[in-house]
């Protein structure tokens, strides 16, 4: 297609290894079906570091009206991060977010610090390095338009409202936003849940590491954006998953996992991530397993905070008892729930233990 980034630009302008980009073996599955995707979304197994995208996604799955207008059209106007969003912000309705940079030559990023993210473009508007804005979001909650529920999102409709199906956890998620050397440094996220990416602008390149690695002991945190080091080199040859995101490409794959990304081309990139945990046993049991880690680490591999971490399995253990399928898996996935202590006393003090033991449960279809 014209004007379609290729695989060889992609690895001229990032130095990432172009066999790696090109390696069959390696790219996340492509997919033209918005059914098989949704499928991979509600039960494909995530945990251990396979990766779906959907080509041009958000048309097939009916997003292009989801972002608000004024960010729309700063995205297709400005090519630099700080003035589309400067360009974008209303003070009455402040957003937040956080904005880092990268001094030249240097992979470990700096933080710009404000009251707000309007505070801090402003700060760091005299500036000319690389910087990126993640956790894009309203500073305060608010109704959403169609759920009703409370949520600090900025998008007006994600993927969750379109699914057929209820999940035991699904986060609507926030907005990340750069420009070419920009990116999301090496890390696992704070839960070890699943993401949809969706990718409204821009090229993006991801590549996500497979169970067992040791790459965050050697380039945890850095960002991987030329001129690569040896080290970064050598990690990159042994990722699970790699994939150039286009415009309009929306893909799926755990969080859970290390992963990193660097944003290429001209135009901005902007993606909103949509964070969820399926009924896939293997998935749960990632996500408990990273619930159970430090809080001290440092940020490229530390645990949520407590209180969150209590909000995310209340929401779990809720849905679990209120939703029932009949079906192989869904048995498995509560037994799961009641044999891990993270899980297993919340059932109990949520009364709901009776009901998720096997010939007990009330058969109820998920919506």
């Amino acid at each position: 297609m014209a004007g379609t980034m290729q695989l060889e630009q992609a690895a001229g302008e990032s130095g990432w290894q172009l066999e790696i980009l090109e390696d069959p073996a390696r790219q996340g599955k492509r997919l033209d079906s918005v059914a098989e995707f949704m499928d991979f979304l509600r039960c494909g197994k995530h945990s251990d570091g396979e990766m779906y995208i959907l080509t041009e996604g958000i048309s097939k799955l009916k997003l292009e009206t989801s972002l608000p207008e004024t960010l729309h059209q700063a995205c297709l106007t400005k090519q630099s991060t700080v003035e589309a969003l400067l360009n974008t912000l209303d003070r009455g309705d402040p957003w937040a977010g956080e904005l880092f940079w990268w001094p030249p030559g240097e992979t470990k990023r700096e933080e710009v610090c404000g009251v707000d993210l309007c505070n801090k473009l402003l700060r760091y508007r005299p500036f000319a390095e690389t910087c990126y804005v993640a956790e894009m979001r309203r500073s305060k909650r608010a109704l959403h338009g169609q759920s009703l529920e409370m949520t600090d999102t900025l998008t007006l409709t994600d993927v969750k409202d379109l699914a057929s199906f209820q999940l035991p956890f699904w986060d609507r998620g926030h907005g990340f936003l750069g420009s070419a050397g920009a990116g999301i440094c090496l890390h696992v996220d704070q839960a070890w849940w699943s993401n949809v990416a969706k990718n409204f602008f821009g090229n993006k390149l991801v590549a996500l590491w497979g169970p067992g690695t040791r790459v965050l002991d050697t380039c945890g945190g850095e960002l991987f954006r030329k001129p690569l080091c040896e080290r970064h080199l050598a990690a990159l040859a042994e990722c699970r998953r790699v994939a150039l995101l286009r415009p309009g490409d929306v893909a799926c794959f755990t969080g859970g996992l290390p992963h990193t990304t660097l944003v290429l081309g001209s135009a901005l990139n902007l993606t909103f991530y949509e964070s969820f945990l399926n009924w896939n046993c293997d998935n749960l049991d990632l996500l408990l397993s990273g619930l159970q880690r430090r809080v001290d680490q440092a940020w490229w591999q530390n645990n949520m905070e407590p209180k969150f971490v209590e909000t995310v399995l209340g929401d779990i253990v809720r849905v679990a008892g209120d939703f029932i399928e009949d079906s192989e898996d869904h048995e498995k996935f509560v037994s799961l729930l009641r044999t891990r202590p993270l899980t297993a006393a919340r059932l109990v003090q949520a009364g709901i233990q009776e009901r998720l033991r096997p010939g007990t449960a009330k058969r109820r279809c998920l919506r």
